[in-house]
């Protein structure tokens, strides 16, 4: 099966189209970044909401990594607000924080421990129909949360998902003037998670042709423009903002695998997109040598780059991570403090849902010893 809920709107400019999506809308909620208020692009947006007619509360400066707690922090001046269409204007984080506060303003009754993907041999309870309209405008290039049904909160340190279609926004606008304002370690970081959900999506049990092209595309446009994007040259991030919701689209529809189980439950760590990057590699040898199906999976994607085969591959992938100066995962945290929660962390990501799509069923142990060969760049 292959979907999209999301309306998509892209286009140099087209934060302006808000003012028609708004039409008919009375209370209209912006949750922004910081940074798309030091710029400009969230009173642009509370301009476009105004000329609409309508009334506009917007709250800016929320954390990097969504959580429970900010969930519950910002739901009372939500619900005091009461709008009819929620705005999400910032990165991967904005928007996610932005579908979780949906759903527990449009289903109060709900609570996170019954909906989110806590343990991929648990059930969560479904997700009612939800009212509230949704516009996601992405400020960063990597998430791919423009599109997807999910959501990911930490809590306690490690990241969960909620996942459903209701969560989809209804309308994403890729403006290429937003990331254009991301620093350079922001937009290796998003640049590098828009490779992983790309050979993650490819490489899973239930990719489809459909999937496929979106995961080939955005990996292609990766490795042709991330390190100009770095740059700051402008085409290339408007190719990279682009990138992202393709990939974005091949996950929300094949899913994702082991590396991004792993750095789910290594969040303490550091960023998302890094760490993923950092664990990339290792996740894809483990793949390709205990799958054929990985393995010629790896061998297309070379053969869509130019290269020989997956060893190829790997190759290309750990030589763009020392291009863009991605650092060794023992560089980010001491010996001492990465032993002590490795075991932890292993046996986490073996429960993690999206374990259950990777290619190969990793146990525990297998799982601890890549987060090791991770830790020592073996």
């Amino acid at each position: 099966m292959f979907w999209l809920k999301t309306r998509i709107i892209e286009g140099r400019g087209s934060l302006e189209k808000l003012r028609k999506e708004i039409s008919g809308h009375e209370k209209v909620l912006i949750l922004a970044s910081n940074s798309m208020k030091k710029h400009g692009f969230l009173s642009e947006a509370e301009d476009y909401v105004r000329e609409a007619g309508a009334e506009v509360l917007s709250i800016a400066g929320l954390p990097a990594e969504p959580s429970v707690e900010t969930i519950e922090e910002f739901l009372p001046k939500v619900r005091e607000f009461k709008p009819d269409l929620l705005i999400a204007l910032g990165g991967g984080s904005v928007i996610d924080t932005t579908k979780a506060l949906k759903v527990f303003y449009d289903a109060p009754e709900l609570n996170f421990e019954e909906i989110a993907f806590m343990d991929r041999f648990s059930r969560p309870k479904p997700v009612p129909k939800l009212k509230t309209k949704l516009i996601a405008i992405p400020s960063t290039s990597g998430a791919g949360s423009e599109v997807s049904g999910a959501s990911v909160l930490k809590k306690g340190g490690i990241k969960y998902n909620i996942v459903t279609p209701e969560i989809a926004p209804e309308v994403a606008i890729l403006d290429p003037r937003l990331p254009m304002t991301m620093p350079r370690e922001v937009a290796r970081n998003s640049g590098l998670d828009v490779l992983v959900h790309g050979i993650e999506a490819y490489t899973t049990k239930v990719a489809n042709d459909f999937s496929d092209a979106m995961a080939i595309k955005a990996i292609k446009t990766v490795f042709s423009y991330l390190e100009k994007s770095l740059e700051g040259d402008e085409e290339a991030r408007e190719r990279m903002h682009y990138a992202s919701t393709m990939a974005g689209i091949a996950f929300l529809n094949a899913r994702l695998g082991i590396c991004h189980a792993m750095s789910h439950k290594a969040a303490w760590l550091g960023p998302h997109g890094l760490l993923n990057a950092i664990f990339l590699p290792y996740v894809m040898e483990f793949n390709a040598e205990r799958s054929d199906y990985a393995r010629r999976r790896y061998d297309e994607i070379a053969r869509e780059l130019g290269l020989r085969d997956w060893r190829a591959l790997v190759d290309a992938v750990r030589e763009l991570n020392e291009r863009t100066d991605v650092p060794k995962l023992s560089e980010l945290v001491d010996e001492e403090t990465f032993m002590a929660r490795l075991d932890e962390m292993a046996e986490k990501a073996y429960h993690d849902g999206l374990l259950a799509f990777n290619p190969v069923e990793a146990k525990p142990e297998e799982i601890r010893e890549l987060y090791l060969k991770a830790f020592r760049g073996e």
